[in-house]
C-alpha cells in the first residue's frame, strides 16, 4: 500500500475496502473496519476507509461503524447494497430500509457538525442482480437511497440534540421515527420533475420497454 501510494499521482485519494471474509483469500482480506482504519491512519492523508453495507457479520452496527468514520475524517465512501446474511449483495433498502435512513442520519449530522460533506463521498450501487430485472433493480435501489437520504434531512436535529442531552430514549426515538415514517415520494418526484426526469422513473422505464 505503501508503494501504490508513493507511485499515485498527487490528488489520487486509496479507499480501503474491508470484508468480513472472502473465499481462498482469507489471509489477504482487510477483514473488518478497524484493520481497514488503522492502514489508512498509517497511509496518511491520501487514504480513507470505504464502507460496503453487505460486508458485516450478522447484527454488527454498521451505522455506529459510520459514525466513528466520520468523526475520525476517515470516511471514504459506500457500496450500496443489502444483506440478509453476509454479503448476499441484494438491493439496496430492500431488507433493511431502517439501516440507510440511520446511516444517512449519522452523514447528514457529521457534514453539519464540520465532519465531512455529503458530497465528498464516493458513493457506487454493488449489487448482484439474480432475481429481478438488472436495470429495474438499479432503480430501486437508487429510489431507496435517495428515499433515506430525504428523510434523514427532515430529522430535527436540535430537538434531537436536547432529547439526548435529556436521556430521553423514547423522545429521540420519536423524533427519528417521525423522520422515516414520513411519505418524501412527493418531495422525490418534484426533485425528478425539475430536472426534467420522470416522476416514477420504474414506471417511466415499463413504458418506454413496450
Amino acid at each position: 500500500l505503501c508503494e501504490v501510494d508513493e507511485a499515485a499521482r498527487e490528488g489520487v485519494v486509496h479507499r480501503l475496502e474491508y470484508k468480513l471474509f472472502e473465499p481462498a483469500f482469507y489471509a489477504t482480506a482487510i477483514q473488518d473496519y478497524g484493520r481497514s482504519l488503522y492502514l489508512a491512519w498509517l497511509l496518511g492523508d491520501n487514504a480513507k476507509v470505504l464502507v460496503d453495507l453487505g460486508h458485516h457479520a450478522h447484527g454488527a452496527n454498521v451505522e455506529q461503524i459510520i459514525a466513528h468514520l466520520v468523526r475520525q475524517g476517515k470516511l471514504g465512501g459506500f457500496h450500496f447494497n443489502d444483506s440478509f446474511y453476509a454479503d448476499d449483495d441484494l438491493a439496496s433498502g430492500s431488507i433493511h430500509p431502517h439501516q440507510i435512513f440511520r446511516i444517512f442520519v449519522n452523514l447528514v449530522e457529521g457534514e453539519m457538525r464540520g465532519y465531512i460533506p455529503v458530497n465528498d463521498l464516493a458513493l457506487m450501487i454493488d449489487q448482484s442482480h439474480n432475481v429481478k430485472d438488472p436495470f429495474e433493480e438499479l432503480i430501486e435501489s437508487v429510489e431507496n437511497i435517495e428515499t433515506a437520504y430525504a428523510r434523514s434531512l427532515l430529522v430535527d436535529f436540535n430537538a434531537l440534540g436536547k432529547a439526548q442531552d435529556a436521556l430521553d430514549a423514547s423522545m429521540a426515538d420519536r423524533i427519528l421515527m417521525g423522520a422515516f415514517n414520513t411519505d418524501v415520494r412527493p418531495i422525490l418526484a418534484a426533485a425528478r420533475r425539475s430536472k426534467g426526469l420522470p416522476d416514477d422513473p420504474l414506471a417511466a422505464w415499463r413504458e418506454g420497454k413496450r
